[in-house]
């Protein structure tokens, strides 16, 4: 992935949001970003509807930073990650958007419009593949 060249988009990722419903895949996350010399902090939602609350900076996430990178699990366990992207698109088109998922099959079955993503990915096994993304979207590192 290159990176955006929106001219809005922030020019480092320090608030990265991931909407994960697999606590392993989000320990994996928060440790690969703690782990690196990057300076991002890793905040995890685990639903579709705790993800928006969290974007939209609503109840428990009110004083939420908006984060300059959604990691976005596509096959959350109530529902698709179809929801937050949708939202993300509409009202926060500046956020880079990443869709993980464990089969890229799974996505290719969904016959729904396509929605916009900055990137479509499996989900990595390897620490050095989230830096990667996280840095294909940083400008300073």
């Amino acid at each position: 992935m290159e990176p955006t060249n929106r001219p809005d988009v922030r020019n480092t990722v320090t608030d990265l949001l991931a909407v994960e419903d697999n606590p392993a895949d989000i320990r994996f996350i928060e440790e690969v970003c703690s782990g690196s010399s990057l300076a991002v902090t890793v905040h995890s939602v685990s639903t579709s509807d705790a993800g928006l609350n969290f974007i939209h900076q609503r109840g428990k996430y009110a004083d939420a930073p908006e984060p300059d990178l959604v990691f976005l699990d596509w096959n959350l366990e109530q529902t698709t990650g179809r929801a937050v992207l949708r939202v993300l698109n509409i009202e926060y088109g500046h956020i880079p958007v990443v869709v993980l998922t464990g089969s890229k099959a799974a996505l290719k079955a969904d016959h729904s419009p396509p929605i916009r993503a900055d990137l479509l990915r499996k989900k990595p096994t390897d620490p050095d593949e989230y830096i990667q993304i996280i840095r294909s979207i940083d400008f300073d590192q």
